[in-house]
């Protein structure tokens, strides 16, 4: 899955290790915001993002073990850079693709994807939502952009009611939808769309939901 993932973009790549390998490094090389230990640093524009993936001896059972290696200033990423599957909208089960994980993952690190309700690093999350002078997602690429490039993704728009709120000082057309407790969780082995990327108007507007076939 992994393999096929890194075949379909320019963004990801991977490392594993041991054989049969229960541990990876996943490598995005895209634009997303970090902030050093400093509380009066600056947030700035990074452009990799190195993640330590590890399945435990009971996977697929339990949940891979996430962290992140590189500095991200996100709200659903802990200090010391851990990301639990529960808090960004992934209910597991046996079934969950890893690769659904990773796309999970890039569309965190370019802040496409935010749950304020499960929030683990609650200062980013107040700065994301009083703050933020950047447009998000701040990289606008899928992870599998070869695909798309190549037109084989097909893109779907659906309306549903609103659901969730976005950042509110990301004004552009490119705009953030964040989940909330209410949003149903998506059967991710079937390819349904997980992130949407979308935005709430007026309560008599439609809300636009963009993602995979």
């Amino acid at each position: 899955m992994l393999a096929a993932l890194a075949a379909a973009s320019t963004i990801f790549s991977f490392d594993a290790s041991s054989d049969p390998p229960d541990r990876y490094t996943l490598t995005f090389r895209g634009k997303g915001l970090a902030r050093d230990a400093s509380a009066q640093s600056d947030v700035t524009s990074i452009e990799l993002h190195q993640i330590d993936l590890r399945m435990p001896y009971s996977y697929p059972s339990s949940p891979p073990d996430i962290r992140w290696l590189t500095p991200l200033w996100h709200p659903s990423v802990s200090f010391s850079g851990f990301v639990n599957l529960a808090d960004v909208g992934i209910a597991w089960t046996k079934d969950v693709p890893i690769d659904a994980v990773c796309e999970r993952l890039w569309d965190i690190a370019r802040g496409a994807f935010a749950n304020p309700h499960k929030a683990a690093n609650y200062a980013a999350k107040n700065w994301f939502e009083k703050e933020c002078p950047y447009q998000l997602p701040i990289d606008p690429r899928p992870v599998r952009d070869r695909e798309a490039a190549c037109g084989s993704n097909i893109v779907r728009y659906q309306r549903r009611a609103g659901q969730g709120v976005q950042f509110a000082r990301a004004p552009s057309t490119s705009e953030v939808m964040f989940i909330d407790e209410t949003t149903p969780t998506p059967t991710l082995p079937e390819r349904q769309p997980y992130v949407p990327v979308g935005r709430r108007r007026s309560e008599n507007d439609d809300v636009i939901y963009i993602g995979p076939e």
